[in-house]
């Protein structure tokens, strides 16, 4: 008896716990995390600007679509003060669409003016969307204008190495005040030890155009020993009396740095013909395991039309890396007829990884050829012959034959008739003759000398008045 209420209490007792725990914990739930919300980034490329007083600086805004998000951007650069000298800017597009997981750019402009002060600034161009606002903010320092000078950088100016690895970065040199020469590379000793880092300059010396940019790579070797603290190479530049240097930090490590990826262009300086296109392969290189999709873009091109302007754009626009591996895309670049030299400045970005090179042109005018007649006019007596030469003179390179024709306006009865080799070299002088019958009317005469090669053709006119 005592045994069956012992067992019907521990019943109730059991069946109490049964209804004692809650239904929800009968399995452990993980709470699903929040979806993350599409969304964009901005940033300015360069970000930091020496602008000439009176003159613009531009650069690159760049948009990066994160999450997938996709639409349009308004853009809107800085509010400019109403005071006189105050710098103004523009944005252009102003609105930009944006493709899942893409980026895209705009150029911002800032203009300085002769009463703009001397001092440093910091702008930012906004971005909207929606409820979403973004930022990209931009330094500059607005400096004298002066004697010819030039700038020099680095970029990066600061890098991990892993002991054993080298080490990149990209001196670069900007022209002031129509700064034009060769500036030679130099760097500060490198240590004599064993283990001790070496480092390298490649090209020594670079061809500064007036306003212009040139690039050179430092390169830092290090050993396996090679200890593990920060080592600073100062690179100098020095042109005639003018001499400028940047220091670049290269910190060596043990253990392995974060994944990278580099890009560099080949090659890196390009002499174009006018009216044709000039190409430079651009290799983004994987460093430290790195892969993923690297997006690639380029400083805007001039706001002229073809073909006077000279334009370039970059195909693909994106490449996929794989660990240590490379990809390629092709730079190219059109040759306006107006001529000129520049810069052009590939940026490569993944996520918030961002490197750029340097690409130098230079337009070269196309093979042509100058015809000149002298002198330029004549008296003749009916009956009677009058010569004049005719040289052909080529230029840039132009080395063909020129086909040679006249006609004489007006046309009469009985008027002047010329004679001229049909056919002429490229650097040669010769004879026009214009000859008149006793029956010549009086009078002046326009002869027009044609001269034709392939598809290049220019002419000449004279005067020929015929007397009695």
């Amino acid at each position: 008896m005592r045994i069956r209420k012992k067992l019907f209490f521990l019943l109730i007792l059991l069946m109490g716990l049964v209804f004692a725990v809650p239904s929800s914990s009968s399995a452990s739930v993980t709470p699903t995390p929040p979806a993350t919300s599409a969304d964009f980034t901005m940033s300015a490329h360069p970000n930091m600007l020496t602008i000439l007083q009176g003159s613009a600086g531009k650069t690159v805004i760049l948009l990066t679509s994160v999450n997938g998000f996709q639409g349009n951007v308004t853009l809107s650069p800085p509010v400019s003060c109403l005071a006189i000298g105050c710098p103004q800017y523009t944005i252009s597009p102003t609105i930009v669409q944006l493709a899942p997981n893409q980026n895209a750019t705009a150029g911002f402009t800032i203009y300085t003016f002769s009463q703009t002060p001397l001092a440093t600034y910091n702008v930012a161009v906004t971005g909207t969307s929606g409820s979403l606002f973004h930022s990209a903010p931009v330094t500059f320092t607005v400096v004298p204008p002066g004697n010819p000078d030039f700038t020099i950088s680095a970029n990066p100016s600061n890098q991990t190495v892993i002991a054993g690895s080298t080490g990149k970065s990209q001196i670069i040199l900007t022209s002031i005040n129509s700064f034009n020469g060769t500036v030679k590379l130099t760097t500060s000793p490198a240590p004599l030890c064993v283990s001790c880092p070496s480092w390298s300059i490649s090209p020594s010396s670079v061809d500064l155009p007036p306003g212009g940019t040139a690039a050179s790579i430092l390169t830092f070797y290090s050993t396996t020993g090679t200890p593990p603290i920060t080592w600073v190479v100062t690179v100098t530049g020095t042109s005639g009396s003018i001499s400028h240097g940047v220091n670049v930090a290269f910190a060596v490590v043990s253990s392995s740095p974060a994944p990278d990826f580099t890009i560099s262009a080949n090659p890196s300086s390009l002499s174009i013909p006018a009216g044709t296109t000039g190409k430079s392969t651009i290799t983004p290189s994987s460093l430290n395991g790195f892969s993923g999709t690297v997006n690639l873009y380029t400083s805007p091109s001039p706001l002229c039309p073809s073909p006077q302007c000279n334009t370039w754009s970059i195909d693909p626009t994106s490449v996929s890396l794989t660990p240590n591996g490379t990809a390629t895309a092709t730079l190219s670049i059109f040759g306006g007829t107006q001529g000129g030299y520049g810069n052009v400045t590939v940026y490569g970005s993944s996520d918030s990884l961002s490197h750029s090179v340097i690409v130098s042109f230079k337009i070269t005018p196309l093979p042509d050829f100058t015809i000149t007649l002298s002198p330029s006019s004549q008296t003749v007596r009916k009956g009677s012959t009058t010569t004049f030469t005719i040289k052909v003179t080529g230029t840039n390179g132009f080395n063909n034959t020129v086909n040679l024709s006249a006609t004489i306006s007006p046309v009469t009865r009985h008027g002047p008739t010329t004679s001229l080799p049909s056919i002429v070299g490229p650097y040669s002088t010769s004879t026009l003759a214009v000859s008149t019958a006793r029956s010549t009317p009086l009078g002046t005469y326009i002869v027009t000398v044609t001269a034709s090669s392939g598809s290049l053709t220019h002419t000449s006119t004279l005067t020929v008045t015929v007397t009695s």
